[in-house]
């Protein structure tokens, strides 16, 4: 039986988690870190990573496990050896961090594409965060977060959309205003905060930065991706 944080029964949610993947430039670390927050949230990037060739193999590891649903254990044998060696070292947690943060943010990114259709967004008005409801929930971040329901269009959410944190694996769920009245529409949510450069929903906007301000490795990916 899927659990609650299991990516939706719709069989839109790879395309549009793909498609969320695939307008993210990818950036090496140098780079990625030039950005503002807001340009953040359109970059994919591999954290001590300056290599552009590395971090758009990464990516590409990624996407196949977002629409084929290849596993950890695919992406440690596609790019892990060439991560630990651009780490300096062997780092299995961080390599999960990496997989876990990105796949989720995708399905998560592709979840929201979904919800603000305007169709669906008439049938289903309101949204409930929901956590894994497991040991491993954050304390300070998305547990005081579970279960919060409030109206889609809701500000809260403008900063308050998973992935609040690394590996964060909370989701929205839609919810009839019918089911938001029974299950109790929240009055105040929480004030906690997310890690710097989460929580933001994603954007369907298309990201092109200047290639000619960018190192000249970053800028050939990305003119490759923007050819495609």
């Amino acid at each position: 039986m899927p659990s609650k944080t299991d990516p939706p029964a719709d069989p839109d949610r790879y395309e549009q988690a793909i498609a969320a993947l695939r307008r993210r430039v990818p950036m090496t670390d140098p780079e990625f870190r030039k950005l503002e927050e807001d340009e953040r949230q359109k970059a994919f990037w591999v954290a001590g990573v300056t290599q552009a060739r590395l971090v758009q193999e990464a990516k590409d590891a990624i996407e196949r496990a977002v629409a084929e649903g290849t596993s950890l254990d695919d992406f440690k044998a596609d790019v892990g050896g060439e991560l630990a060696e651009a780490w300096g070292g062997e780092d299995a947690a961080r390599l999960e961090t990496v997989f876990r943060t990105n796949v989720m943010g995708a399905y998560n990114a592709g979840r929201s594409e979904i919800f603000s259709d305007p169709v669906v967004r008439e049938a289903r008005p309101y949204l409930r965060f929901d956590t894994a409801g497991d040991a491993r929930v954050t304390e300070d971040i998305c547990e005081p977060c579970d279960g919060v329901i409030l109206p889609a269009d809701h500000p809260w959410w403008a900063t308050h959309t998973p992935p609040l944190h690394y590996s964060c694996r909370s989701i929205l769920v839609p919810l009839s205003q019918e089911e938001a009245e029974q299950e109790g529409i929240t009055a105040s949510p929480p004030a906690v905060q997310p890690l710097p450069g989460f929580g933001r929903p994603s954007s369907s906007d298309t990201w092109e930065p200047d290639a000619e301000g960018l190192d000249k490795d970053v800028a050939k990916v990305l003119r490759d991706q923007l050819d495609e």
